[in-house]
């Protein structure tokens, strides 16, 4: 299937979706990687906010990525599990029994473990009650969900030669460690967060799937659209066909006059591609920017400033799982959907809630795996 174009609204039914979006797991921005990297002008808001920073504890008691992830996925995760009690840790289980499989593919019970562990001290960490087996099915149910979506993301980011591998995996650990003062110090951080380093592995590879899967995708969905202008679609048109910037797509892309001095503290990529076009030229190769894939028009300027017009395809830089794009879930669920309908997904455990099929729609028939448009 062919994830850049997404597929319409209607084909997830919304009451469907939401019980699976509730279960999606929240990636985070290290904080020991610079702060450069951790600067994100979230253009596709709303230009004139200010740069949005993250934040980076030095002290003795400072969080880890780990922490800061677990803070990150609770609304997404446990929004409706925190509305009523909270269940606690199930009893040890087999950790190589499966507890569902995607295809080929077994989601085992030590993988389920160590999310499911995520989950409660997230829960517990937001002053959830804790010791009370009245949710325990709910929160089940939302973890299996995840896990079933990171699997799904996982075979596709491994169709297209993108998986993250172990050695990959554990590089990002090492510079962790690195960053922690050593790896001993590293998990001491973890486990003072409730954590743990096999958590962390579990969060950086589902990261490291889903960024380059959307990346992959963001690439193809804007080579796509500079089809369109070249064949002479107008942009205006295009940006409210395609455009992820919610602010300005329904204005045909407009972005208004931007000074010479605004200019300057933009990003640097954005702002070059800006001064470089003359009054009625696009790019024609999408500019890569914080943001993601900008296609940049200019259509009036001054001595002071230019008029602008964007088309953007976001895939911004750190992604997380709050801005993934309409295209992308809605292609994501449409998956997750046509498993169904193949009897892909099996579910072998009893107490993770209803079975997660439950109510997919029929996408019949169901549309052949694609190369994504200009990949």
């Amino acid at each position: 299937m062919d994830w850049s174009h997404g597929r319409s609204a209607s084909s997830t039914p919304s009451a469907w979706a939401q019980s699976w979006s509730a279960s999606s797991r929240s990636v985070w921005p290290s904080p020991h990687r610079s702060a450069a990297v951790c600067e994100n002008r979230a253009r596709w808001r709303l230009r004139a906010r200010p740069v949005r920073r993250c934040s980076r504890s030095n002290g003795a008691g400072g969080y880890t990525r780990w922490t800061v992830w677990v803070w990150a996925r609770l609304p997404l995760l446990c929004a409706v599990v925190l509305v009523a009690a909270c269940g606690g840790t199930p009893a040890a289980e087999h950790a190589a029994s499966p507890v569902a499989k995607v295809g080929a593919q077994l989601i085992t019970q030590a993988a389920f473990a160590i999310r499911l562990q995520s989950t409660l001290v997230a829960i517990g960490q937001a002053g959830g009650p804790s010791n009370n087996t009245a949710m325990t099915t709910t929160v089940r149910a939302s973890v299996l969900r995840s896990l079933i979506l990171d699997t799904i993301i996982a075979q596709e980011a491994a169709a297209q030669g993108l998986a993250a591998t172990d050695a990959q995996v554990q590089s990002e650990v090492d510079t962790e460690a690195a960053q922690a003062g050593g790896m001993s110090q590293l998990q001491s951080e973890l486990a003072g967060a409730g954590g743990s380093i096999a958590q962390l592995r579990d969060e950086i590879r589902s990261q490291m799937n889903e960024q380059r899967l959307e990346d992959h995708f963001a690439r193809g969905r804007a080579a796509t659209v500079e089809q369109a202008l070249a064949g002479g679609e107008a942009f205006a048109q295009a940006a409210m066909q395609y455009s992820d910037d919610t602010g300005t797509n329904g204005k045909g892309g407009d972005l208004g006059a931007i000074t010479t001095t605004e200019l300057k503290a933009d990003d640097p990529k954005f702002a070059a591609a800006v001064t470089a076009l003359a009054v009625g030229g696009y790019t024609k190769t999408a500019v890569r920017d914080a943001g993601g894939y900008d296609v940049i028009q200019v259509y009036a300027k001054t001595a002071t400033s230019r008029s602008v017009r964007h088309i953007l395809i976001a895939a911004p830089l750190p992604y997380t799982v709050r801005n993934r794009p309409a295209w992308f879930s809605e292609a994501l669920f449409a998956t997750v959907a046509q498993d169904c309908q193949r009897g892909a997904i099996h579910v072998y455990v009893k107490d993770a809630g209803a079975d997660p099929c439950s109510g997919a729609p029929n996408l019949s028939p169901a549309p052949a795996s694609a190369s994504p448009a200009g990949g």
